[in-house]
């Protein structure tokens, strides 16, 4: 085999090489490009998710410190709520107490008409004085029937009075603990939702680096593929420069002998002329290659 023939299957065969290797390397870049896109994509998603933490964590620190500050308000009202609880146990074991010692049946206004009318009987009756001792006496022990009923009515009203504020206290006491259970509440499922996102960012970061892992390997595959391109390039070119070189090489040889041809027909034609004889068409053109008349 020719040393010619020989270059251009070597040419051919890079040639072929050079396609599948420009091949393999379109798809190595496609798969490379692919996986840094898919790792930039994961962490962009942990970049957001971080950023949703950290506005969770606010909203949660913001409702834990509402139920900081709330609770002592519930405290003191719950301490509040006992010591009238307590006022009002001691009213009412008061007034019963008053009541069973008094054996009190009828209202201080009606007692106080009783007094009324036997002081009117007195004025206007002009009793004797043996009955005006008597209705005097009777007097005497409605008012202090009176005075009895009067204190255990300032007992109920005082009782009645602790009644409401317990009441309000009740109800002011249970609005504040349902607020503190609801912000507990938001707060907790805050909290719930930044540990679903940090672990849902380890995750993320697990995949992340899985995806950057393999995109190093394929960056490695293309650049030991992209060696082999250029060597193989190089190679390709060589032999083009070879095939080149023998052609010119022959070309050169061709014209040499052409021109060694033409020179020994010039010489041929030059002896015609010093001779005189006839010239043929193709000694004309041999004349006229090397430009004389």
């Amino acid at each position: 085999m020719s040393s010619q023939q020989e270059l251009v299957e070597q040419l051919n065969k890079c040639r072929a090489d050079v396609s599948s290797l420009k091949g393999r390397l379109d798809e190595l870049d496609r798969e490379k490009e692919s996986w840094f896109r898919k790792k930039s994509e994961i962490s962009d998603k942990i970049k957001a998710s971080i950023q949703k933490i950290k506005e969770a964590k606010a909203k949660r620190d913001a409702f834990t410190k509402e139920v900081k500050d709330l609770k002592p308000k519930r405290d003191a009202l719950n301490k509040e709520l006992v010591q009238k609880s307590s006022e009002f146990d001691k009213l009412k074991k008061d007034r019963m107490n008053a009541s069973k010692s008094s054996g009190i049946r009828d209202s201080p206004s009606s007692i106080k008409q009783q007094i009324e009318k036997l002081e009117f009987r007195i004025e206007t009756d002009t009793p004797s004085f043996e009955r005006e001792k008597e209705l005097m006496k009777k007097i005497k022990a409605l008012k202090k029937i009176y005075n009895e009923a009067a204190g255990l009515l300032e007992i109920s009203s005082k009782a009645r009075e602790a009644s409401e504020a317990i009441k309000k206290l009740r109800a002011e006491a249970n609005g504040i603990h349902r607020l503190i259970q609801e912000k507990a509440k938001q707060s907790q499922a805050l909290h719930e939702e930044i540990i679903d996102l940090s672990k849902g960012i380890s995750r993320m970061r697990s995949d992340e680096e899985a995806a950057f892992v393999k995109f190093l390997e394929l960056k490695r595959q293309f650049a030991g593929s992209n060696t082999d391109f250029k060597e193989k390039l190089k190679e390709m070119d060589l032999a083009r420069s070879r095939l080149e070189r023998i052609h010119s090489d022959r070309k050169e040889r061709r014209r040499q002998e052409i021109d060694s041809i033409l020179k020994s027909k010039e010489e041929a034609v030059n002896e015609k002329i010093k001779k005189r004889q006839k010239l043929t068409t193709e000694d004309l053109l041999v004349f006229q290659k090397f430009g004389k008349d």
